[in-house]
């Protein structure tokens, strides 16, 4: 029985991981359309004309903010699994020595 309320916690505790990890990769979901038309605007709320080197170069350094935002997006998620993977072994260790 204490198995199997253990293998119950960890499924728990991974499905928890599971579901912060895809919510966070789809709260920043846009399509491609999207995004470009949303860079478009952004670059030429700047004054970016488009084909100027100056459009191009805004273009680029936006793509590189939602990289840089996706990648930290990510390394949340990672961290968040970390943690509960790591608090769940210390409840069942913890558990264990309560048992012993």
């Amino acid at each position: 029985m204490y198995k199997n309320l253990l293998a119950g916690r960890r499924r728990s505790a991974l499905s928890l991981a599971v579901l912060v990890m895809l919510s966070t990769a789809l709260a920043g979901c846009q399509t491609t359309g999207e995004q470009l038309n949303q860079d478009y605007g952004t670059c030429e709320s700047f004054g970016a004309r488009y084909g100027s080197p100056e459009h191009s170069q805004c273009m680029l350094v936006q793509q590189q903010r939602r990289d840089n935002e996706s990648r930290n997006a990510l390394e949340e998620a990672r961290l968040a699994t970390e943690i509960s993977r790591s608090s769940q072994e210390m409840i069942d260790a913890r558990r264990l020595q309560r048992g012993n």
